[in-house]
């Protein structure tokens, strides 16, 4: 009878182990080594681009909390959260230790590898200004001269 107990566990615990080194969730991807320089530079822009975002969502709770008014600048940002990309072999994967506040879920666009280092830098220039508004929103107006 412990026989049979130890042999079913032993089949349990080699199946488990089977199937966890054999399955992959619908999030895994394949991190390859990029060696492409254009693509390399583009995911650069991509994650300064992502920090710049990670930081408005702070921004953006400093100023609903203040009451001030960004309903324009939220628009603009909605536009460009819809068309920042990935990088090809720079996708994120959900099973990552380390996991963005925020992430990019849009499809990937069929670019060479240098029209996706140039839409990167695009991409990053528009959330720089974007980030510059925004935050200038949250800087007390300065007097203005007056020519009494």
């Amino acid at each position: 009878m412990n026989t049979i107990f130890k042999t079913i566990n032993i089949l349990i615990f080699s199946a488990v182990i089977f199937f966890a080194c054999n399955s992959k969730s619908s999030h895994d991807h394949n991190h390859e080594v990029v060696e492409d320089e254009n693509l390399i530079e583009a995911n650069r822009f991509h994650q300064a681009s992502l920090d710049l975002r990670e930081e408005l969502l702070a921004v953006e709770k400093q100023l609903k909390e203040a009451n001030i008014e960004y309903s324009e600048l939220k628009e603009e940002l909605k536009i460009w959260d819809k068309d920042i990309i990935e990088v090809p072999g720079f996708e994120h994967s959900h099973d990552d230790e380390v996991q963005r506040k925020y992430h990019v879920h849009n499809p990937m666009k069929e670019f060479s590898n240098e029209e996706h280092k140039a839409y990167q830098q695009v991409m990053h220039s528009e959330i720089l200004d974007l980030h510059e508004r925004f935050t200038r929103k949250l800087v007390p107006e300065v007097m203005e001269d007056s020519n009494s």
